[in-house]
Formats: C-alpha cells, structure tokens, sequence
C-alpha cells in the first residue's frame, strides 16, 4: 500500500517536473499533486519557483492569464513602440518654407538687375546711336559704323549683352507661367494694370528683339553683310510697303514703344525692388523720372525709324548739309542732279 502510494506520488511528481518549465517547481511533492495546476503554472517561470504557488491551481491559472497577458498586453506594446522611436535617432526637420520664398526674391532681384542695368544701359545707348540716321547716311555710318568695326565689340556683346539679355528674357519667361504673382511684387509698380503691361510688353518687346537681330546682326555673323551696308539695308525694309502701308515700320514704331514702356515701368519697380526712394514723395520722383526716360527714348527711336523710311532728315548731316534730301522711300534713285557753271575759255 505504502509503495503504491509512492508510486503515485513518483508519477504526480514526473507530471509536475514535465509541466513544470522551473525543475524548483517540480521539487517539492506537494506543488505536483495537481499536475494541470502545475502545467499552467509552468507557463510562467516566476510563478513555478514557488512551490506552494504551484500547488494552488487557481494560483497557477493567475500565472498563465499573467503570461497571455505579457505575450499580447500592454508591455508588449510598450516594447514595439520604444524600438520604433529610438531616443538615438535624429528627428528631421521639415524644410522651412521661407527657404523658396527667400531664393524667388533673390532671383527676381537679378531679373531686375540684369534688365535695369545691363540691359537698360544698353537700350539707352543703342536707340541714341541708331537716332543717328536723323543725321543722314553719313552720320549714321560714321557712327555706327565706328562701333561694328570695333575688335571689343564681340566681347560686349557676349558678356554685357546676350547673357544678361538671356537670363532676363529666360526667367521672365517663367515668370509669365505664373498668372499671379505676390502682392508685394504687384505693389511694386503701383498699380495692378501696370504689372499687367508689364507682362504684355515683355512679349511684345521679346519678338521685336529676335526679328531685329534677325535682320542685323544674324546678316552680319552669318551671310557676310558689310558694316556700310546696314544704313541701306534698314532704309530698305523700313520703306518697304504692302497693299501701300508699311506694315514693317509700324511694327518697328510699336516695337520701339513696347521697349520704351517695359524699360519705364520696369525701372520704376526696379527702385521699389532696391528700396530706393519708398517714400510717397521718392515714388512720385521716380514715376516722372522713369516717365521722362521712356518718352526720350521713344521720340529718338521713332524720330529714327521714320527718317529710314522716308528718307527724311531732321537733323543736319554729317557733310554740314541740313537740307532734306528729296529721295523716294526705299529707292536707291542718285541724289538730285546738280548744275556745275561752265568753265570760262
């Protein structure tokens, strides 16, 4: 009897060392006379270490629910969240969104600067060199033809005048893509409707300049036309008419006027963008400045293309003759047949 009772004792004890994941669970008898008990509080190492805890079952049960609740509970939860946000790891910043805004100003700030100067200066000097022809042939060619005849000439053209001509027509363009632009960029010119001309302008003037190099400098570089040939050829294209109008000096006069504006009203903004007179009484001094600017340079470059296409001098010659030569427009017809007194015998 009392080895029977040993032997069932032995397998109570084998039960509980097998469900038992702590061998100090299995050790004392009486925490393997439940073997379930002791299988659900082998679930738990902690709790199995205790002995009389594994003798309880509901103890045991406590332990197994303690050890679901590790697997899927809150701790869990806290450890998943605690490898996602590592205190090590750097935070990135989101990018400032004054960083566009500054580089845009910069940009228009060039924009401005390359037409106001580089382009400015050369507008002025170019239409009163072309002014000119009020001169006469030999005026203008004396003039110009000084000029094209330079050996820097390349040079300037390159650096102070077809690079800044293609960042300002480039990014003006871009510009153009945007239907609205800033408040500050529109106050600028005073008014919305001057902004506006602004942009209609800086088409018109962009095709006039390409069909003008186009008929100069692209015949010079390319197909060979002399530097004595220019006055010749503009009074040719110039006096040129269709269906009796001359379409081409027209499109030169409003070419010539479209400059005059976009130059005017793009300095007077240009102040504004260099914070250069921003008092109420700075601004109207450069409203009439600017104002005064483009009329001047609109009379020389209209004065000048009317004497190409009528041949009409309006300013005495270079050879001292300010009588107007009476020579049909275009025409290559010789000046008026003069008398020479016969020599006495």
């Amino acid at each position: 009897m009392a080895d029977e009772e040993s032997s069932a004792s032995t397998a109570d004890s084998d039960s509980g060392a097998d469900g038992g994941a702590n061998g100090d669970s299995g050790a004392d008898g009486d925490s393997g006379a439940n073997s379930d008990s002791g299988a659900d509080g082998g679930a738990n190492g902690d709790s199995g270490a205790d002995g009389d805890s594994g003798a309880d079952g509901d103890s045991g049960a406590n332990s197994d629910a303690n050890s679901d609740a590790g697997a899927d509970g809150a701790p869990d939860a806290n450890r998943d969240s605690g490898a996602a946000a590592s205190p090590d790891a750097p935070t990135p910043e989101p990018p400032s969104p004054e960083a566009p805004a500054a580089e845009s100003a910069r940009y228009r700030k060039l924009h401005t600067l390359s037409g106001a100067l580089a382009l400015g200066v050369f507008l002025v000097e170019h239409i009163a060199t072309n002014a000119s022809a009020l001169g006469g042939r030999a005026t203008y060619d004396a003039v110009v033809g000084t000029i094209v005849r330079s050996s820097v000439l390349p040079f300037v053209e390159v650096v102070f005048i077809l690079l800044p001509l293609a960042f300002h027509a480039g990014y003006g363009l871009y510009l153009l893509r945007a239907k609205a632009a800033p408040e500050a960029v529109v106050a600028r010119y005073g008014d919305r409707r001057l902004w506006r001309l602004q942009r209609l302008s800086a088409l018109f003037v962009l095709v006039f300049v390409l069909v003008h190099l186009w008929e100069l400098r692209a015949q010079r570089l390319f197909f060979g036309l002399p530097a004595d040939a220019l006055h010749t050829t503009l009074t040719a294209r110039l006096s040129s008419t269709w269906a009796g109008v001359p379409f081409v000096a027209l499109f030169y006069v409003l070419g010539v006027f479209a400059v005059a504006v976009h130059l005017s009203n793009g300095l007077f903004a240009a102040t504004a963008a260099w914070n250069l007179g921003v008092s109420p009484s700075g601004r109207r001094t450069a409203r009439i400045a600017t104002l005064a600017l483009g009329g001047a340079l609109f009379a020389a470059g209209a004065g000048a293309v009317v004497a190409l296409a009528t041949g009409t001098r309006l300013l005495p010659g270079a050879d001292g003759d300010s009588a107007a030569v009476a020579v049909p427009c275009g025409s290559s017809a010789p000046p008026p047949f003069r008398v020479s007194p016969t020599p006495s015998r």
